[in-house]
């Protein structure tokens, strides 16, 4: 090797100069894919090339060609058409290029031969054309060859042998075609030609020797690495992985004690069997197959995760190999490593099931309850059938937490889970859907909601779940009673989207619960006008403190001996500008569910205390509370506050609570109310008598007075009737224990005197004045302290 054409980098082992020019390389492997990127980069520059060249040809032909005659030129002309269309054609065809991986000799010669062809017809053209051109064609000839060898050259750098033919060839033409005489018959032409050939030819030669030592150096990286990652993963003695060797055929070569262990055989009953043999085709389906495929096809694999039957024990291997060579280049087989991932694998199928699945009850998640969903409502946008969307809410599970412990309460879920299970396999053919969304709340996803099939199953899960739920062992701990709420929808009658198919549904249910629970309910259009009614009620309510939409009426109490107002009952009241004025019936309970009651209440109670300042000391002001007011931790402070800045005794306020308000028996209820008694507030039992009547009430909060309800006044008649006996039961006992009593609803004075006779000491009716407003009020208190 000359110093001249000594290529820019060191010595790679098995490449010399004999594979760089194209001999004494294997016919696959490494050498294959040195082939093929060789061919490769010749079809990459054909395209373009060509066509430059193709353009050049033809103008040289149009200026020059008629001097020669069409019978001279045809041969070669021909010759470069036909090869031009070879290349073009065959790379336009398969634009992506040949999809094996290597080339083979063969493949390799082929193009070698078709470029010199290319080389000699372009020769032959010049030889036809130099002589009978005058000067200026001949200089013009030359500079087109040149052209032609700079483009050639540059389409097969990396095919030295196939740039050698060229070169020698047209150059050749180039010299010995130009006349004697000629002015380009000169040496300075010879030795141009001759610099240019030995520049490319060595550029040749360095730029194939470089990536053929390139990708040598690659290659022997990746192998060397690899035996390097394989030999710190073996874990023979204390580790998990085994290294696994196979031969060309992909049966075992090498097997190490590790991966006999964890095989369950011996080595010897292990060594030439395939490693497909010790695999479940069943099982493994797809992996399975991929790893057959890379053993078939010679191709690396990684993490492949098999299954291998183990007698009844089912164990999952992940493997790994790449392919191995001898130094000629030759596939002698694979190289890889094995581990046992079963409990990993067990890991994620658990981790799978717990992102689908509730792990309480088994049923489907929220997750694979959308996706059913989803599927349904298009299917049955598609297919035109009917399918319901069912939600299930158990009424009263929270007593059972409440009463039973969340273990009781964990129990009773899974057996409302079994019983809808038990329920739709036996109503249903199959391909619904159960869900639990959450807390006690149920779906069931219905494919087929034809005829009455929804409105069976609805009916059937309100009468099951009616039925009790044993809760322990045997009973032990009692049994409970829930019962459940349904609300369905169909779709695509109700619904086509599933966010409408969900909102549908729900609005079902929210009737029930509204109606009394326990019952089964179908959507009906009409209840997504009532939400939307109610939901802008909401919205009103929330605005309508800030835009002064509320006011505040008081009806007088009066002291049944005198006749005296002693007090006026604070009554709130809405002035909706296009309802008109809201029934409190109709915006306090919206108040309270929403949490609107807690500002409103504490506005009602700033200005009943803003109002009474105005009034004479005796006479108080009595402001209904509701227990979410009262839950509030913050009221004794708020109505400190308002005391303070009206600079009122806390002896003139009055609040009235129900009975309801002890029903959950809270303590910070207890700690609330006792907060205010301290403060020295007074309180009233409001409509006393009716609900949830009960003497440990009236232990609950210091009450300074009870509420007789209107009902009773109202049914009261004569000294002697149920009504007035109770009314008269009522009066002795506040008076047993030191309280006022005032009967409400007086409307006559008939009614006012029975009352009196009855022994009640506070009445308040429209006999004495209807609730009015503020002003009204202070004028009428002035004026009968004034006479």
């Amino acid at each position: 090797m000359t110093a001249m054409l000594k290529p820019p980098v060191q010595m790679v082992r098995d490449v010399g100069w004999k594979q760089v020019l194209g001999l004494g390389q294997a016919e696959d492997g490494f050498w294959g894919r040195i082939r093929r990127l060789q061919l490769a980069q010749l079809d990459r520059n054909v395209p373009f090339n060509v066509g430059l060249l193709t353009v050049n040809l033809v103008l040289l032909v149009a200026g020059f060609g008629p001097r020669v005659g069409l019978a001279g030129l045809a041969p070669w002309l021909g010759g470069i058409a036909f090869m031009a269309s070879l290349w073009v054609g065959r790379r336009l065809l398969n634009p992506a290029g040949n999809a094996n991986k290597t080339a083979t000799r063969l493949e390799y010669w082929k193009v070698v031969v078709e470029t010199s062809a290319l080389g000699l017809f372009w020769a032959g053209l010049v030889h036809a054309m130099m002589p009978v051109l005058p000067t200026d064609g001949q200089a013009v000839l030359m500079f087109e060859s040149l052209v032609f060898l700079g483009t050639a050259t540059i389409c097969v750098i990396t095919l030295p042998v196939a740039m050698l033919m060229i070169f020698a060839l047209v150059g050749t033409s180039m010299v010995v075609s130009v006349p004697v005489g000629a002015p380009l018959d000169h040496f300075m032409v010879v030795l141009g030609l001759v610099t240019i050939g030995l520049t490319l030819m060595r550029t040749s030669l360095v730029s194939t020797y470089n990536m053929m030592a390139r990708m040598k150096s690659e290659v022997d990286l990746q192998e060397q690495g690899e035996v390097v990652r394989l030999l710190l993963n073996e874990y023979e003695a204390n580790g998990s992985d085994w290294l696994l060797e196979l031969d060309g055929r992909g049966c075992l070569t090498h097997v190490t004690t590790r991966f006999a262990d964890v095989a369950r055989r011996r080595r010897a009953d292990m060594l030439g069997q395939p490693l497909l043999a010790l695999l479940d085709p069943v099982q493994g389906g797809a992996t399975t197959a991929a790893l057959a495929h890379a053993l078939r096809e010679r191709e690396a694999f990684r993490d492949l995760v098999v299954p291998v039957p183990l007698g009844r024990d089912l164990r999952w291997w992940a493997l790994s190999g790449t392919p191995k060579q001898d130094a000629a280049g030759n596939f002698t087989g694979f190289r890889g490593v094995g581990r046992d991932v079963t409990e990993v694998r067990r890991s994620q199928e658990r981790i799978a099931q717990l992102a689908r699945f509730d792990p309480l009850t088994g049923l489907a998640n929220r997750s694979l309850f959308r996706e059913s969903l989803d599927d349904l409502v298009e299917n049955a946008a598609l297919s035109g059938r009917p399918a319901a969307l069912l939600f299930v809410d158990l009424d009263r599970f929270k007593a059972v937490n409440d009463c039973f412990g969340h273990a009781a309460g964990d129990l009773l879920l899974r057996q409302v889970a079994q019983r809808l299970a038990a329920l739709v396999k036996a109503q249903v053919k199959g391909g619904a859907t159960i869900a639990r969304l959450g807390g006690d709340e149920f779906a069931i996803v219905l494919p087929d909601g034809s005829g009455d099939r929804a409105e069976k199953l609805a009916q059937r899960i309100v009468k099951d779940m009616a039925r009790p739920f044993p809760l322990g062992d045997e009973g032990r701990a009692g049994a409970a009673v829930v019962g459940a709420s349904v609300g369905w929808a169909l779709a695509p009658f109700d619904a086509d989207t599933p966010e409408d198919l969900l909102r549908c549904a729900d609005l079902a249910l929210y009737r029930v619960k509204e109606q009394g629970r326990g019952a089964a309910c179908r959507f009906a259009p009409e209840m997504a006008q009532a939400v939307a009614e109610r939901r802008k009620l909401e919205a009103d309510l929330a605005a309508a403190l800030e835009r002064g939409q509320l006011r505040l009426l008081f009806q007088p109490v009066v002291d049944s001996t005198d006749e005296r107002i002693t007090g006026f009952e604070a009554l709130l009241r809405w002035h909706h500008p296009e309802l008109g004025v809201v029934s409190p019936l109709d915006f306090v309970p919206v108040a309270e569910e929403t949490g609107l009651i807690v500002p409103i209440g504490a506005w009602v109670i700033d200005e009943a205390l803003a109002w009474a300042t105005r009034w004479p000391a005796h006479v108080k002001v009595s402001v209904n509370l509701s227990a979410v007011q009262v839950e509030e931790a913050s009221l004794p402070d708020v109505i400190a506050a308002a005391l303070a800045r009206h600079q009122i005794g806390p002896e003139r306020l009055e609040l009235e609570i129900t009975e309801s308000l002890f029903l959950a028996e809270k303590p910070a209820v207890i700690e609330v109310l006792a907060r205010l008694t301290a403060m020295g507030v007074s309180f009233a039992l409001d409509d006393f008598g009716t609900g949830y009547s009960a003497l440990g009430t009236l232990q609950k909060a210091s009450f300074s007075r009870i509420k007789i309800d209107r009902s009773f006044v109202a049914r009261a008649s004569a000294m002697g009737d149920e009504a007035s006996a109770i009314i008269q039961a009522i009066v002795r006992l506040a008076a047993s224990l030191d309280m006022q009593t005032t009967a409400e609803g007086t409307e006559t004075r008939a009614a006012f005197e029975l009352c009196r006779q009855l022994g009640c000491t506070q009445v308040q009716g429209y006999l004495f004045g209807k609730p009015m407003p503020p002003e009204e009020a202070t004028r009428l208190v002035c004026e009968a302290v004034g006479a």
